[in-house]
């Protein structure tokens, strides 16, 4: 007997989508015939057995077998900068590496029959996952390759993890190719994600280069190692750090870079590449300085994207905030009965109707009316997303909610969109909830 086996591409791409596995058996499949595959899962240096499946082969002597079935729900995008951290990923101060977002796994193939029993494994297969989400109608087998830094001519591949396409424009007409436009004032913060490996993807990135601008031009460029910020080599054979999370808000690179918002209040905007030495291998992210004048407080909301990465919207503040409480109340008989008197504690201001199982909820309904088409696709990312946060910035509502990143659920399940026309404007609302119990 003998097996063939095809399979999705070897190198990384996303978890959620169909991951199909086709064995084919050329010999004969009777006598109590099945497939047998054999899952595993590396966390780093350490093999797991995460699942072992037996099929019948169909009429054609093929065994079909989604790897998503069993790995879809394994990975999550870092939260934290480290794996025992208690710093949130959005206020990275240089590179984290990832702990949770990556994994490599590895599929042995054999067979059983009812004569011969289960035969050693023969085939082995290996792929390698971030936690993200392909649809069906992006085909059976979508490349996603243009997330890999391995290449330094153009037109140069993608590489960061964001839901944000590149524009012809890139924010501003001092970027020549295309780019990456991230909108953030001077408070925001935020992490952008890329694949950084040699071992498995050639790999080519070894810095991280910023020039900084304002409204006359160029104020200054600074190109770091990858390694220096916290990174990793590319070399690095630890299977689970290969997601790096760059700090890029403008709030993040006043710790890494030496022209900042801080040091260069009158900033207009600032790009960040990847790069192998002086040659370019990743699309621009701009960075703009958003100085619109708001509504009300504003409001950063993040999410875990469709790529293995964090993508941020911003809502111009909240037209209500809510709290609901919940309790099972008893009566309580007032007064001690078994005491010598009774009205030593039969008092006018005791209490008979108690409420015990207290419980607390805070609701928050976003609003803005300066959604782009851009940001209307990250709000669909963030509708279905499994982990959403937002942050209040500066401001005096809410003190006891202000400037720190709150873990959140989107409680809307649709949402009504008011297009302006040609404008590619949207009004949009958002209700979230917190996801922290509220003590009483």
């Amino acid at each position: 007997m003998s097996l063939v086996v095809s399979n999705p591409a070897q190198t990384y791409t996303v978890n959620n989508q169909a991951l199909i596995y086709s064995v084919y058996e050329s010999g004969s499949t009777t006598g109590g015939y099945r497939t047998v595959i054999w899952v595993y899962e590396y966390d780093n240096a350490t093999v797991n057995e995460i699942a072992k499946v037996y099929i019948t082969p169909n009429p054609s002597q093929i065994s079909y077998l989604d790897l998503a079935t069993i790995v879809k729900d394994r990975l999550a995008v870092d939260e934290a900068q480290t794996s025992a951290g208690t710093d949130v990923i959005h206020n990275e101060t240089g590179i984290a590496v990832s702990t949770t977002g990556t994994r490599k796994y590895r599929l042995d193939f054999s067979y059983y029959t009812t004569a011969g029993g289960e035969i050693a494994p023969t085939i082995s297969k290996f792929i390698y996952l971030v936690d993200g989400a392909f649809q069906v109608s992006a085909g059976p087998t979508p490349s996603f390759a243009d997330y890999y830094a391995t290449s330094t001519t153009t037109p140069y591949n993608k590489v960061f993890l964001t839901d944000r396409f590149p524009n012809a424009k890139g924010g501003s007409t001092f970027i020549v190719d295309t780019a990456i436009d991230w909108k953030m004032s001077d408070d925001d913060e935020g992490v952008v994600a890329w694949i950084h490996d040699s071992l498995i993807i050639v790999g080519v990135d070894t810095k991280v280069r910023i020039d900084l601008y304002n409204a006359s031009g160029l104020v200054g460029s600074e190109s770091l190692d990858i390694t220096a910020l916290g990174g990793n080599d590319l070399a690095d054979s630890n299977t689970n750090e290969k997601i790096h999370y760059l700090g890029v808000g403008p709030k993040n690179i006043v710790s890494w870079a030496s022209y900042n918002p801080v040091v260069n209040p009158d900033w207009t905007f600032y790009s960040i590449k990847l790069t192998a030495g002086r040659n370019q291998c990743s699309k621009f992210l701009v960075v703009t300085r958003d100085c619109e004048i708001l509504r009300g407080q504003r409001v950063q909301l993040a999410y875990t994207n469709r790529l293995g990465g964090w993508d941020y919207l911003t809502f111009d503040g909240f037209n209500s905030k809510s709290e609901t409480k919940t309790d099972k109340p008893y009566l309580k008989q007032i007064g001690n009965w078994g005491g010598a008197t009774l009205a030593s504690d039969y008092t006018s201001f005791a209490r008979e109707r108690v409420s015990a199982q207290v419980q607390s909820t805070k609701n928050y309904s976003l609003i803005t009316n300066r959604f782009t088409d851009v940001d209307f696709y990250c709000l669909q990312g963030a509708l279905r997303s499994n982990n959403v946060m937002i942050k209040f910035v500066g401001g005096s509502e809410f003190v006891e909610d202000n400037d720190k990143w709150l873990p959140v659920n989107i409680k809307d399940s649709s949402y009504e969109i008011r297009d302006f026309g040609n404008a590619k404007i949207y009004d949009v609302k958002v209700k979230v909830e917190l996801a922290q119990q509220i003590r009483c």
